[in-house]
């Protein structure tokens, strides 16, 4: 139990959408879109000197992200074959079904989850009609209620674990 991996998957989920939230931040001000009256448009990214030394960091924190993520899996996988974590596939990787007991824990974090977004999601929308909000902002608020819902299915799986 202590080395698998399915109970820090959503740190890694998380640390994930940080790193796209810094590509959505670095594109959303270094981008101007143009639309034209036949239909066209023109998407352009001008880079000044240090947001191409921060698009430079993004891509090789990305790389390293994906090179440590990929090599953690190979590791769970060898330690617990009976546990394996594939990365594609539609079923989250965090859930616990292993019995009873982890499956009634993976319920309440599933629950704990969905209640986060059915409170989150009218918030953010009111939000964002009121106020004028720049569509970067908008993606980046979604992002971090994306990266809240794994921070509270981990607590909750922490919690259980740690008193385990």
């Amino acid at each position: 139990m202590k080395n698998d991996m399915r109970f820090t998957y959503p740190l890694w989920q998380m640390a994930g959408i940080f790193i796209i939230m810094g590509f959505v931040v670095l594109i959303g001000y270094a981008s101007t879109m143009n639309t034209f009256p036949q239909g066209g448009f023109e998407f352009e990214i001008n880079l000044n000197e240090s947001s191409s030394i921060f698009l430079m960091g993004m891509l090789v924190s990305t790389l390293l992200y994906l090179g440590l993520f990929c090599v953690q899996i190979a590791k769970h996988n060898k330690r617990m074959p009976r546990h394996k974590i594939s990365m594609i596939t539609y079923k989250p990787q965090e859930y616990l079904e292993d019995d009873e007991l982890f499956q009634d824990v993976t319920k309440q974090a599933t629950k704990k989850v969905y209640t986060y977004f059915v409170w989150m999601m009218p918030l953010m929308a009111g939000v964002y009609m009121m106020f004028p909000i720049d569509r970067t902002w908008m993606i980046v608020g979604i992002l971090l209620v994306a990266a809240g819902q794994y921070w509270i299915y981990y607590r909750t799986i922490q919690k259980f674990v740690a008193s385990v």
